[in-house]
């Protein structure tokens, strides 16, 4: 079963995704935070990790910023890291560093 772009808007709904804003591209995407634990258990680390549509932010690049609105309505800064395709070609995975 293949997701057809029409069905993304579905996906990415206003009532469980986050605003995401890249200068005049505006979308919504999911933001993950998974933590890692590290040297032995004495260090966490946390990665973020934005699902967004291919559309929307397939330009992003290396050092490019972006903000995403949190549960508050606050705009939070991020840098981009790595900006990867999907394997189904309609969605991307951004891993972000926090500013």
């Amino acid at each position: 079963m293949s997701i057809a772009t029409d069905s993304l808007d579905a996906i990415f709904n206003v009532d469980e995704t986050s605003l995401v804003k890249s200068g005049t591209i505006v979308g919504r995407g999911y933001l993950d935070q998974p933590t890692s634990v590290l040297a032995g258990g004495e260090v966490l680390a946390v990665d973020y990790v934005l699902h967004v549509k291919n559309s929307d932010f397939s330009s992003l690049k290396f050092g490019d910023t972006l903000t995403v609105q949190d549960a508050n309505g606050n705009d939070v800064s991020y840098t981009v890291r790595v900006n990867e395709a999907d394997i189904d070609g309609l969605t991307r995975q951004i891993s972000l560093s926090k500013v």
